[in-house]
């Protein structure tokens, strides 16, 4: 297991398929941290403006999270293909691969533009905001929202230095571009007579400044790592790639949507329990989440490595690195867990002191740590499954699993048994291990092995 960790640093520069899994995982882990960190502070500079200012750059970034997230999915059904292309060392497919890439989240950037310079005030209203925080927003969203184009291209390019290789590329890049939004925002607030504008509009400048800043270092480094964009690779054009790659990527983009939806049902079943609970909520899964940002970078890694070894043909190496890393994952997430509970009157006291809030979280904390396991399984093999391309078999279970196991349950549970917060959170357990046991058991019965060999003589055509 010592190669799967580590892999062969001295032949990883001329063959990026040969390198580990804590490599790769560390500087994804980073960024996930910094990326999860710089979201709070964003939140503390303009909670120095005002109430409305600060909902008029929170409420938009729920419309821009769900646009990233569909050029996300969009985009990474071409990289699984170019990381398999990598493992089997055909770079002209590498780069036809990621002229897709980049031509699909282009289009999708300049479509949410539109979108969102002609249309952010009737998307507003439908959230039925104060009219000052709709106007607030409503400038916010046209910034942003109408130069996501940059954020879109910036994404792939990351992937792709990422997949290519320069595994540290992406941390720098976010690194930087967080800083200069860390600054800029600082200016708007702290000095608004030096900069001389809105402060919401300059919030929103500051972070489309950072984010070309991100575009134009993610293409740099992409480019020196060996990939080439041109039109001209898609003449004639790519028909049978284009197919797999939004064959691959379309059903992705489903789940990642479904599973945003099941959330907002599932809080509105807590809000039917007070503000308390939904507060309880709220804190909890943020603490959470701190706690999945170890096994999430395992996974993202391990979904790489597994598409470079089906890539090259290595079927039973993917299968066991697969079966190590979900091991690896669920350890990590307990731990964690176990951390997370033993202080947990210290981490919730960031948040409050509200004596109901931090008995009704002890019990959750307690019920978390099944859903910990059932979410390191869960993403451990949805990921590997993504990297193979079985992605139609999970976007059937997510489906069933999620509306019938988490929402179905959380409304019986918690309402119709009157187990409140605690029925609820009970289904998330239930979800994330039916998940997770499934998609377990789909990998080892080796099924998707049939899939992978015609995609990979798609790639080798």
């Amino acid at each position: 297991m010592s190669d799967f960790l580590w892999g062969d640093r001295n032949a990883r520069g001329k063959d990026p398929s040969r390198v580990g899994l804590l490599p790769l995982m560390l500087p994804m882990l980073l960024e996930h941290i910094l990326y999860s960190t710089v979201n709070l502070l964003d939140v503390f500079f303009v909670s120095h403006i005002s109430d409305h200012a600060v909902n008029s750059v929170s409420v938009p970034g729920q419309y821009l999270s769900i646009c990233n997230i569909l050029a996300m999915s969009v985009s990474s059904g071409a990289i699984i293909c170019v990381n398999q292309a990598i493992g089997m060392r055909n770079l002209k497919k590498v780069n036809v691969l990621a002229t897709i890439a980049l031509t699909a989240n282009m289009t999708l950037g300049i479509l949410f533009g539109l979108m969102f310079r002609f249309l952010s005030g009737p998307l507003l209203s439908m959230m039925q905001l104060e009219e000052d925080t709709i106007l607030g927003a409503q400038r916010y969203l046209r910034i942003t929202g109408g130069l996501m184009i940059f954020q879109c291209v910036s994404m792939v390019f990351n992937s792709l230095s990422r997949s290519m290789g320069r595994i540290r590329a992406p941390l720098y890049i976010n690194l930087t571009v967080n800083l200069i939004n860390i600054a800029g925002n600082y200016m708007v607030v702290y000095h608004p007579e030096i900069v001389g504008i809105d402060p919401v509009e300059g919030v929103a400048m500051t972070s489309v400044i950072s984010q070309f800043v991100g575009m134009t270092l993610a293409y740099t480094l992409a480019h020196g790592a060996g990939v080439r964009v041109s039109p001209r690779l898609l003449k004639p054009f790519p028909r049978a790639e284009l197919k797999l790659a939004l064959s691959l990527g379309i059903p992705g983009g489903l789940n990642n949507i479904s599973y945003s939806l099941c959330q907002l049902v599932t809080t509105a079943i807590i809000s039917s329990f007070g503000d308390v609970m939904v507060s309880t909520k709220i804190y909890v899964s943020s603490l959470a989440g701190y706690v999945a940002l170890v096994s999430m970078s395992f996974c993202q890694a391990n979904s790489i490595m597994v598409g470079y070894r089906v890539g090259a043909g290595k079927n039973e190496e993917a299968r066991r690195l697969a079966l190590f890393v979900a091991r690896l994952s669920v350890a990590f997430n307990l731990f964690f867990s176990s951390i997370l509970f033993l202080f947990r009157r210290q981490f919730l006291g960031i948040f409050t002191d509200t004596p109901a809030i931090i008995a009704t979280a002890t019990g959750i904390l307690m019920i978390d740590f099944v859903v910990e396991v059932g979410r390191a399984l869960n993403n451990s093999f949805a990921g590997s499954l993504n990297a193979v391309g079985d992605v139609r078999y999970q976007l059937v279970v997510n489906q069933t699993s999620g509306w019938l196991v988490s929402v179905g349950g959380a409304y019986v549970l918690s309402t119709l048994c009157g187990m409140g917060l605690y029925g609820v959170w009970c289904a998330f357990a239930l979800d994330e291990l039916t998940r997770g046991l499934i998609l377990r058991s789909r990998w080892r019965s080796g099924r998707w092995i049939r899939g992978a060999e015609e995609r990979r003589r798609t790639l080798e055509g």
